[in-house]
């Protein structure tokens, strides 16, 4: 989707978490005790192998394929994973790659120099995240374990897909040898996994890569993994998920649903994991039509909102946001997010004043604001397949009722959501992004999301901030971009998402970064 399209990122959040629930002795072991064997449950099953061929990836690909660079934990360094080291010219516009000697794809193949620009160029060639790369002119081969990236000049922003999934080598050799419609069915990568078998509708079985090294600072084992399998299946419905990590058939499950969170933290024989959503819930609205027009109903808005008592009402799986950046995103500044939750924050009293400065007022004393004897109704467009955007609009919906504001939820499908903001076709809509670097407002707020709002003010600030390669500097830069987004205030954050993942307790080792990055490097099975 376009909005993870141009992956967009400097330093990504890579806080790794301990287990937010219970833990102890575990019940039913999965797989028959099989402790060389992982079972993993997850949503949706993946569209293809080849991540060059793909418009989105999950814990599949992740395992699948390497990057080269990683981030540290406390986001101020882009340190090497897959490779052995890396450097970067003082003009930024060298970037040296050195590879452990000997490497190999997870086949077995040679892994050189060669491979990694041969998996670039074709990457610029068929991938949907080409622009990711664009400011590769060149990959100059050196030797056969060193080479550099010539950019066309510095771009910070870039750092985001060489660290992604996306990032990782593909092996271009036995793609061509083997087709394109087969390869993405059996791709190989450089990951700590080697793709066996697909057995669609149903699930992936991978076996471990013997070859496999890593630099990844966030791990302590830098080698070959301890699982020698893992089946990743593919089960949509989130109860059954959760019913089969509870019977001990599957040991880790990701998309915990909101209702079983509870449970599951109290469950002695699972172990929970949070991580916050890369991004934010926000209320996007129409700004050339009466009444969303007006900017003093959207600050209304924005003051009218309760997002403690929101948050409280969805039981804690939400954190509340005032700013467009998340803690989980590179860029997150916590004084500038302090600075809009105490400018902004819940206001019934100055919530009514502006509206009555923009002339509503309850003339009839029915509980809702008019102008002119029509009452102030804005239709709120609410996705049906987001479990956390659903069950806030009649929380919003409430909460707005209580300043006079009359909010009518109508529900869509998030996709004809995103249709009708595109078509300028709406009034107030349910909007969010993930991405795991404050960059990615370049690709909301800006001509190059699709949407028709854009502010000069706010394109030149998000083109500033993107280029920024200090990283201190670079948040100023998006502090500076969000107070001219809140100067014009097309949209108002509301929330992000506390998503969870959990494990059986006799798995031990697993590590889930704050914007859901998973690394299984150090996984046992007791």
């Amino acid at each position: 989707m376009k909005l993870k399209k141009t992956l967009a990122v400097f330093l990504a959040a890579a806080l790794m978490l301990t287990g937010c629930g219970g833990s102890g002795d575990a019940g039913g072991d999965s797989n028959g005790g099989d402790s060389s064997t992982l079972v993993v449950a997850i949503q949706d099953e993946i569209e293809g192998a080849d991540i060059h061929q793909i418009g989105w990836e999950n814990m599949v690909h992740a395992l699948i394929y390497d990057p080269l660079v990683t981030f540290n934990a406390d986001l101020s360094e882009v340190q090497p994973c897959f490779a052995e080291s890396y450097e970067v010219s003082d003009d930024g516009l060298e970037i040296t790659f050195h590879l452990y000697e000997d490497s190999k794809f997870a086949n077995g193949d040679p892994l050189t120099s060669e491979s990694v620009k041969k998996s670039v160029e074709r990457m610029k060639e068929i991938s949907q995240y080409a622009g990711d790369v664009e400011a590769i002119e060149e990959v100059q081969i050196v030797d056969d374990t060193t080479f550099k990236y010539i950019l066309s000049k510095p771009a910070p922003y870039m750092w985001a897909s060489l660290a992604s999934t996306y990032g990782g080598v593909v092996d271009v050799d036995r793609a061509d040898e083997m087709g394109t419609d087969e390869f993405n069915r059996s791709a190989v990568g450089n990951g700590p996994y080697l793709l066996k078998e697909w057995q669609a509708g149903s699930q992936v079985v991978l076996e471990k890569n013997p070859y496999y090294r890593t630099t990844n600072p966030n791990v302590q084992n830098k080698a070959v993994l301890n699982a020698d399998t893992v089946i990743i299946r593919f089960i949509p419905d989130e109860f059954t998920r959760v019913s089969e990590l509870e019977t001990g058939n599957v040991d880790i499950i990701y998309d915990v649903p909101m209702s079983s969170v509870a449970d599951l933290q109290s469950n002695p024989d699972v172990t929970t994991y949070s991580y916050k959503q890369a991004g934010v819930n926000y209320i996007m609205f129409q700004t050339e039509d009466e009444p969303t027009s007006q900017k003093l109903i959207r600050e209304a808005i924005n003051i009218g909102l309760d997002r403690e008592g929101l948050a409280e009402a969805l039981d804690g799986v939400v954190s509340p946001m005032y700013g467009f950046i998340s803690d989980a995103q590179a860029g997150y500044s916590p004084e500038k997010e302090a600075e809009y939750a105490a400018k902004y924050k819940f206001d019934v009293e100055g919530a009514k004043a502006l509206l009555a400065e923009a002339g509503y007022t309850d003339s009839d004393g029915d509980g809702f604001v008019d102008k002119n004897g029509k009452k102030l109704t804005i239709e709120y467009a609410s996705p049906t397949d987001k479990a956390a955007g659903k069950a806030a609009a009649p929380v919003i919906q409430a909460q707005l009722k209580t300043i006079g504001v009359d909010f009518q939820i109508r529900e869509y499908e998030q996709a004809y959501i995103k249709q009708m903001v595109r078509d300028n076709k709406f009034q107030a809509a349910s909007r969010n992004y993930v991405w795991n670097d404050a960059d990615i407002l370049y690709y909301v707020f800006t001509e190059e999301s699709g949407y028709p709002w854009h502010d000069e003010a706010v394109t030149a600030a998000l083109t500033e901030a993107r280029y920024i390669t200090d990283a201190e500097e670079r948040v100023k830069g998006y502090e500076k971009a969000q107070d001219a987004l809140f100067a014009q205030m097309p949209a108002v954050s509301l929330f992000a998402d506390n998503y969870c993942v959990a494990a059986r307790s006799n798995v031990k080792g697993l590590q889930i970064t704050n914007d859901g990055r998973s690394f299984y490097n150090d996984v046992v099975k007791e």
